[in-house]
């Protein structure tokens, strides 16, 4: 099996970039303009933040509040392409309230590489206290944007907070342990060379090793030292590398296992919209569903479902879900997501005003 450590963070750089023409075009029609400020942390980091607005805008504007998926990045603007999230903002009219974490980009701290899922959260919520108060921003008409696994991270910073809304994509509110075999499965069932014969063998292996990894909080090192039935495992899943796990630290993982997120969202009273695409690789359509199916049956018609034919985790389309799997033969087709995102948010925003 092929072993592609660096996947996650070729991803983010296909998540974050579209097409150049389609930019342009873009562009051409409007434009950001960027505010660089700073945020401190309860330990005293301090961390670079930026808050991005409509050309031309004048009064606060709702704004989006980025938490990031999980591989380490700069978030800064960047001339030289639009973002997902930029073109979101841009169409909804919305500002873009985006923070570098710790260690990553301008932030202070060891680095991103040891940053734990734990003081993630908290750092995201302290930001967004402090970035509401921003000028360009209207603090009581913030929505919480998660993308990837920032969609883990975003109901637990929405938590407690006057946000008007959440919106995630990539992610849902099953146990990391779930997310992970499902993601073990779906690879497995969509290699080029497909073995029906191995797979359910391979599958117990998976179990048994995630098992031990996120629960039992074993190092790799120490599920194969006591466990040598399981040798290989770690080597053969996508994003590891010899010590970090899709660039982040054991905790990380071992916290986010930890995490009750169905809990969370039943705790969200603002409208919520979930994304899911057709041949998304990394997490089950019911994990995302289950967000969906659990607000409206406490808040019925409080959560919205937006399924994009086609669409991988990277929200690009592909001829079939192997070569999702893969990213290759991948179309831009970024209007299947942000036209439909867009139009949700200024009914959104409709809904506030009413």
């Amino acid at each position: 099996m092929n072993r592609l450590p660096r996947l996650v963070a070729t991803l983010a750089a296909v998540i974050l970039a579209w097409s150049p023409a389609a930019a342009r075009a873009e562009s051409a029609a409007t434009s950001l303009e960027h505010d660089s400020i700073r945020v401190t942390t309860t330990e005293g980091l301090s961390l670079a933040a930026y808050v991005s607005r409509p050309t031309g805008s004048s009064a606060p504007r709702p704004a989006l509040f980025l938490t990031q998926w999980v591989s380490c990045g700069t978030i800064k603007p960047n001339p030289a392409r639009t973002s997902m999230e930029e073109r979101v903002a841009l169409a909804a009219g919305y500002a873009l309230v985006r923070v570098d974490r710790a260690g990553t980009g301008d932030s202070d701290g060891p680095g991103c590489d040891k940053l734990d899922y734990d003081t993630e959260v908290r750092h995201y919520r302290e930001a967004f206290d402090q970035l509401a108060s921003h000028p360009w921003v209207d603090r009581q008409r913030m929505v919480v944007f998660g993308s990837s696994l920032g969609s883990t991270t975003a109901p637990l910073v929405a938590l407690g907070k006057p946000v008007a809304g959440v919106i995630v994509q990539g992610a849902g509110a099953l146990t990391y342990f779930e997310r992970m075999l499902h993601f073990d499965r779906i690879e497995l069932e969509r290699q080029p060379v497909f073995d029906p014969l191995s797979l359910d063998r391979e599958m117990r292996r998976r179990i048994e090793f995630q098992l031990h990894y996120l629960h039992g909080k074993l190092t790799p090192t120490e599920v194969e030292q006591r466990h040598p039935q399981l040798a290989g495992v770690w080597r053969s899943l996508r994003g590891t590398d010899e010590e970090p796990h899709y660039g982040r630290p054991f905790a990380w993982h071992w916290q986010a296992a930890d995490k009750d997120w169905l809990a969370a969202w039943a705790q969200v009273e603002a409208p919520v919209m979930v994304v899911f695409g057709e041949y998304e690789q990394f997490e089950s359509r019911h994990g995302h569903r289950v967000i969906v199916d659990t607000i409206n049956r406490l808040r019925p018609g409080s959560a919205t479902w937006l399924e994009i034919p086609q669409a991988g985790h990277d929200l690009g389309t592909y001829a079939n879900p192997y070569d999702a799997l893969s990213f290759a033969n991948r179309t831009a087709r970024p209007e299947l997501f942000v036209t439909p995102v867009a139009e949700w948010l200024r009914t959104l925003e409709t809904h506030n005003r009413d």
